[in-house]
């Protein structure tokens, strides 16, 4: 049976993502609310070529619709990353719900580093970039890059450099 050496679960947590997102959600609100507002209380037109009440209502709900869902994958978005005596696992529910296997096999090299994410993979998420491989990171500056024998490169960020790092080596078997 497979011990887990290490389990770690991350989600987006900064605050300028969730102002991002409000933001944009209450940018719809705002103006769909308004004009609704002025054609229906003030019996005036809203804007030079006005739509109807009823245009305005669907239109305005369908976007407020279409943001709420973004809004709710964000929400559930979490970084899983799972380390056993015998495997490398990770998952990025519910984008990628299926544990992405790795064995020791598959692994040349590896190494918790610091990295930029926004200079080296373009930001958050699951990245691809041709110089640096492959990275799923949901926050800060840390991360296990492992180089695959296939010659890909794959991060994975982290919160926890040290326990990460035990653990890696634990799985490569590697003499203390």
């Amino acid at each position: 049976m497979e011990k887990v050496l290490f389990q770690e679960e991350q989600r987006f947590n900064q605050w300028w993502m969730w102002l991002l997102l409000s933001s944009t959600i209450a940018c719809v609100a705002i103006p769909f609310g308004v004009g609704i507002y002025n054609q229906e209380v003030l019996n005036r037109p809203f804007g030079d070529n006005p739509m109807s009440t009823e245009g305005l209502i669907v239109t305005g709900l369908s976007m407020l619709l279409l943001l709420a869902f973004v809004f709710m994958v964000v929400v559930r978005l979490k970084l899983r990353t799972k380390i056993t005596s015998e495997k490398f696992y990770v998952s990025f529910p519910p984008l990628v719900r299926k544990w992405k296997v790795i064995t020791p096999e598959e692994i040349t090299t590896y190494a918790v580093r610091q990295y930029k994410p926004s200079r080296e993979y373009g930001g958050y998420g699951i990245k691809r970039r041709r110089k640096y491989g492959s990275a799923w990171i949901v926050s800060g500056r840390t991360g296990l890059q492992l180089q695959l024998r296939n010659g890909k490169k794959f991060l994975i960020g982290t919160q926890k450099q040290q326990a990460i790092e035990y653990a890696m080596h634990k799985l490569m078997k590697e003499e203390e």
